[in-house]
């Protein structure tokens, strides 16, 4: 009988120590699948935040020219869809290079800075969109704004960057910084294809008549 017992006692012990050790396995386990929920998810946000980065410019901490295309697209296909217009404004602070090549490129990344400040200042619609085009340029997408529209924002834009007086001891337009703008309108109709090209080009024109024309100043492309 004392034999039977022990016998039973140590079966009851040796499923005891299984359910224990069953349920600390199960535990280690949740707590593993826990923990790698966390840093599964911690990855995905810094891999999200890498891809923000990337798209950012790391001057002036605007959205570089890939974003920029990709929203000018979707805005182009918007505009068609309801009938609306579309316009943008491409930015070049004059004398840039020149500039940069004489106080160094420290000195050219914080006027670029300046300048970024102050055209986000101007632009209060949370639908534009404002980004770094290229060295010394920016471009501005504006969704349902005509071409009258258009021209009054770049020339606030001009006013602003005029009145802040930063120093340009290399600009042979004036003493100060000064910007000269390009503007493009366009009305997609409901069955255009998909034109970033001419518009941007359209654009691109506007600016290079800007600065035949004197610089610090806003210009619509001349008629071809």
């Amino acid at each position: 009988m004392l034999a039977f017992a022990l016998s039973l006692t140590a079966v009851l012990l040796l499923a005891a120590g299984y359910v224990v050790g069953a349920r600390h396995r199960r535990g280690r386990e949740k707590t593993l699948r826990t923990t790698l929920d966390e840093q599964s998810e911690k990855l995905t946000l810094v891999e999200h935040e890498l891809l923000r980065r990337s798209h950012l410019d790391p001057v002036t901490e605007l959205p570089t020219q890939q974003p920029f295309q990709e929203f000018l697209e979707r805005e182009w296909r918007r505009a068609a869809r309801e009938d609306l217009p579309l316009s943008l404004i491409m930015v070049e602070v004059d004398h840039f290079r020149a500039y940069s090549d004489r106080v160094g490129k420290p000195r050219g990344d914080a006027c670029l800075k300046t300048v970024a400040d102050a055209l986000r200042k101007c632009i209060r619609r949370p639908a534009d969109f404002l980004a770094r085009y290229g060295p010394g340029k920016f471009g501005v997408v504006l969704g349902s704004v005509s071409q009258e529209g258009a021209l009054a924002l770049a020339e606030a834009l001009r006013a602003s960057v005029e009145g802040l007086k930063f120093p340009n001891p290399v600009s042979a337009t004036g003493p100060t910084l000064t910007l000269s703008l390009g503007v493009a309108s366009a009305m997609p109709q409901r069955n255009a294809q998909w034109q970033d090209i001419e518009l941007i080009a359209t654009a691109e024109r506007a600016l290079a008549h800007a600065k035949e024309a004197g610089r610090n100043r806003v210009a619509l492309a001349p008629a071809q």
